[in-house]
């Protein structure tokens, strides 16, 4: 976090909130005070994230181990529900994949509320798969690849998405907004709504198979 910016601090967050609203709160995972998580991220010192819940920090364990640390934003409508929800869960306790991000601890000092979990160093899909955003916005004419799942999407071996397959794909011209076609595409990534494409519909449906 760059220096002048509001370091989190207990009073920021809604621990007693969570309380009063589950007098059942069991707490299963590794517990951490505010002056771990101070500790463990230099003093909230390197930001790598944000979203509904709060602000990510970059946090190291005592082993070496990098950590993800979440802090509840006071302004966050989400925080209270998925701190019970990640926290509280007893399946995020019992199952372990390499495929699952593991929840590492939690921080429920006083007023302040924090998630800490395993640290993916490469980020998220969205910071690696740029194919579809070049197909729609960086393409003269615009591609719309019309079946994107996941298995076609590709790795090679630096674990590098590619996107294949574009035996359905259609070119919009450049003086075109709306295309009719008949329906294409793999059952359970369709939209059935999904009669005729435009140009705008196209881009946020294909974005939105990559959430399904």
């Amino acid at each position: 976090m760059t220096s002048g910016c509001l370091k989190p601090r207990k009073e920021d967050g809604f621990a007693g909130h969570v309380k009063e609203k589950n007098k059942q709160f069991q707490l299963k995972n590794q517990e951490f005070t505010y002056e771990d998580l101070v500790y463990i991220t230099k003093n909230f010192q390197h930001t790598i994230g944000k979203g509904g819940f709060g602000t990510v920090y970059l946090g190291e364990l005592q082993d070496g181990t990098q950590v993800a640390v979440k802090v509840n934003s006071q302004s966050s409508s989400q925080g209270i529900n998925e701190f019970q929800a990640e926290v509280n869960a007893e399946l995020l306790t019992k199952i372990h994949h390499k495929n699952l991000m593991s929840l590492v601890g939690y921080c429920e000092d006083e007023n302040f509320l924090a998630l800490v979990y395993e640290y993916m160093a490469q980020g998220s899909l969205e910071q690696h798969l740029r194919g579809l955003e070049y197909l729609h916005s960086g393409c003269k004419p615009p591609i719309i690849h019309r079946d994107v799942k996941p298995t076609n999407i590709l790795l090679n071996h630096k674990g590098e998405a590619k996107i294949a397959d574009f035996g359905v794909s259609r070119i919009f011209q450049n003086d075109q907004t709306h295309v009719s076609t008949a329906v294409v595409g793999t059952m359970g990534y369709l939209d059935p709504e999904y009669d005729s494409i435009s140009l705008d519909k196209s881009e946020q449906l294909e974005l939105c198979k990559l959430d399904s």
